[in-house]
């Protein structure tokens, strides 16, 4: 069975989500082989990965900013309101700066998108636990 690219993506940040289950809301750690950063919740490592045509609502709070390995790239920030009328603006930016983008995923909360320097990228919304919706963007690059 192949897997694709985006479902190796979204499987690993299943299963770092799962392992970060209870480290508490100050992780700010590196695994043995530094290959992983996690900041502190409110805070942010650099950001230049991240396409400049996908502008996140105000206001947010950052609830998971994380680098795993070299290549690869997860935010989470939670919002009051629900984002998802924020797609066709991400859509629309995303395409005008060269990005393809695959919206066959809408329905589920997803914008897929990929260029010469991203191999894979994601916008995902879904509810957070307690109120408010979470917005989740992850790019691994070329």
């Amino acid at each position: 069975m192949k897997i694709t690219h985006m479902t190796a993506i979204a499987a690993g940040a299943a299963l770092l989500l799962l392992s970060a289950c209870g480290q508490g809301q100050t992780t700010a750690n590196a695994t043995a082989g530094g290959d992983t950063e996690v900041s502190p919740v409110g805070a942010a490592l650099e950001r230049d990965w991240m396409p400049a045509a996908i502008v996140l609502p105000q206001p947010h709070t950052v609830s998971q900013d994380t680098k795993i390995g070299t290549r690869t790239h997860l935010l989470q920030i939670i919002v009051k309101d629900d984002p998802k009328a924020e797609f066709a603006r991400w859509q629309a930016a995303l395409e005008a700066d060269g990005y393809e983008v695959n919206d066959n995923m809408l329905g589920d909360g997803r914008l897929l998108f990929q260029s010469a320097e991203v191999e894979s990228g994601q916008i995902a919304v879904f509810p957070a636990e307690d109120e408010g919706y979470v917005i989740q963007v992850d790019v691994s690059r070329n």
